[in-house]
């Protein structure tokens, strides 16, 4: 029971960003350079933030990767359906960026006694 209770902040994460994801962009940003700084912003920050919480659960790096990655594929599939969204690989590959950013943090700033083992 509690293994399964480190998953809780992952899987509330993913439907952060699947309820995100169904939201329309529009209003976002009042220039189109603007607009693409705070949407792919969005995806490095969630992704990161997913990896590390799939870390916690998992306590291994690939497969808090893998499952991060195939979520950001999942979602960017989920977003064609969506109307006023379109699935794009290259943001899958932004969010990919943010995997790697949330791997970094973790290696280089979390100090927590208990991951040391893991690293």
């Amino acid at each position: 029971m509690k293994k399964a209770l480190r998953f809780i902040p992952s899987i509330l994460w993913m439907f952060f960003i699947f309820f995100l994801s169904s939201r329309s962009t529009t209003g976002i940003g009042t220039g189109r350079t603007e607009r693409f700084l705070i949407l792919k912003t969005f995806h490095l920050i969630e992704y990161a933030l997913l990896f590390l919480f799939l870390f916690f659960a998992f306590r291994k790096k690939p497969q808090s990767l893998g499952l991060a990655y195939l979520y950001a594929l999942s979602d960017e599939f989920h977003q064609w359906f969506i109307p006023g969204r379109e699935g794009k690989f290259v943001d899958t590959l932004i969010d990919l960026l943010g995997i790697v950013i949330g791997i970094f943090i973790l290696e280089k700033f979390v100090k927590i006694s208990f991951l040391k083992k893991y690293l």
